[in-house]
């Protein structure tokens, strides 16, 4: 038993560096270090041959200019993953700045083939773009966060600026997703919950300790500990206040697994992330978390401090979408039930698609937010060069222009709120 527990960990381990390394070639080719990106993808290769590496080595390749190296990656990600449309349209791309427009239609055709959407994939990108923009980008400009002032007026303006800021973190960060046909897909992994980060913090198995002891539980009933020791870079992958040592030895804790499959069925309907690709960490051999229970998961229900950040921030396409909805008062729960997730998924991007152009994206908001935008930073810079009077016209300037913004931004989601019940009708 004692050497089938230690195969496990040398697996896991392997799991872990594979993580690393694809994680590092992934945060290498943003950061424009291409050379060694490369590299840590071909590491990443070398101990799992997945096609995500394969798909990230791609991009990196391309990046570099090696457009026939990248095709060559992509081309072994496709074997690999023949249902993902994503990795059909970038070879596509690929083969096209290859000149080779004949081969780049063959693949864009099987993209749109397996995935409908594909043929308007460059408008969800931009949807998807704006909607984050709008729900999920600084509520002030850069230059402006944080700044002193000296006028009371523009005081008050930052102080409800950074209100509306507050509030919209809270409906965004951690959200109670309205989608109940959703078998918690956020909930189920494909591979070990720690290899996706999903680790407890010592506040909360503090908070579980207490509870599972109350309720008489083993603690080793529903949590696992891995030692970091046992995997090269592993302390890496982990927020160093997740990091605790057991038995004298650094170590995670993490949820076991149910037995439970989610299956062929369910794993057909899985929603895409929210920059529409598909979701790497869940197929039909993807397990729940053992504390999901009803579709959702209870172990948020313990103690003060969530923990789980990775698992509890997660929100697919369709879920942020309809997060989006309530928060508009544009979702109709009666509408929504008796619609299947694989609808849901469709309406998903239709509704983002109306409020990207029609509201977020649409020339007057744009125009609108640009300058109420313009009036605030010249109200700070008078601030600053302490012309109090001056200050104040622009503050009262400003209040006008927000006023109007608002009124114009009721006015657009009330008319795209009656495009999106019609998506609920058809």
């Amino acid at each position: 038993m004692k050497g089938k527990k230690t195969m496990t960990h040398a697996s896991q381990a392997d799991e872990l560096r594979e993580k690393y390394y694809h994680s590092m070639g992934a945060a290498l080719t943003e950061e424009g270090n291409l050379e060694e990106a490369v590299v840590f993808f071909q590491k990443a290769i070398d101990i799992h041959d997945t096609p995500y590496a394969w798909y990230g080595l791609a991009q990196a390749l391309s990046d570099a200019g090696d457009v026939a190296g990248a095709v060559g990656a992509m081309t072994r990600a496709i074997k690999l993953a023949p249902g993902v449309p994503e990795y059909y349209h970038e070879r596509g791309i690929l083969l096209g700045s290859l000149g080779r427009p004949d081969l780049a239609d063959d693949d864009i055709r099987m993209a749109v083939s397996i995935d409908s959407n594909y043929e308007r994939i460059d408008t969800i990108k931009q949807a998807v773009r704006i909607i984050s923009e709008a729900f999920g980008g600084p509520v002030l400009p850069g230059d402006v966060k944080g700044t002193e002032v000296r006028s009371k007026e523009l005081g008050r303006l930052l102080d409800e600026i950074e209100a509306r800021g507050r509030q919209m973190d809270a409906v965004f960060h951690k959200p109670s997703c309205p989608v109940v046909q959703c078998p918690a897909y956020c909930c189920h992994f494909t591979g070990k919950l720690f290899l996706h980060g999903v680790t407890v913090g010592p506040w909360k198995l503090q908070s579980l300790r207490k509870s599972l002891n109350e309720e008489g539980v083993p603690e080793e009933d529903l949590l696992e500990t891995f030692p970091l020791a046992q995997a090269q870079h592993g302390e890496r992958l982990f927020s160093p206040q997740d990091i605790m040592r057991r038995g004298g030895v650094a170590s995670v804790t993490f949820p076991r697994q149910k037995d439970s499959r989610l299956g062929g069925e369910l794993a057909r309907d899985v929603p895409k992330g929210q920059d529409y690709r598909t979701l790497m960490w869940i197929s039909e051999n993807a397990k729940p978390c053992i504390f999901l229970a009803d579709g959702r998961c209870s172990i948020y229900d313990v103690g003060g401090d969530p923990s789980l950040d990775s698992c509890a921030s997660f929100l697919c396409m369709t879920g942020f979408v309809f997060v989006t909805l309530k928060y508009l008062g544009l979702l109709n729960d009666g509408a929504m039930s008796s619609k299947t997730m694989a609808e849901l998924n469709g309406i998903a991007i239709d509704a983002l698609i109306i409020l990207a152009s029609d509201v977020y994206g649409s020339e007057e908001t744009v125009a609108s937010n640009k300058e109420i935008t313009q009036e605030l930073k010249t109200a700070i810079e008078l601030d600053r060069s302490n012309h109090e009077a001056l200050c104040g016209a622009v503050i009262e300037r400003y209040d006008i222009l927000r006023a109007r913004h608002d009124s114009l931004a009721d006015r657009l989601i009330g008319a795209a709120g009656r495009k999106i019940a019609r998506l609920f009708k058809g």
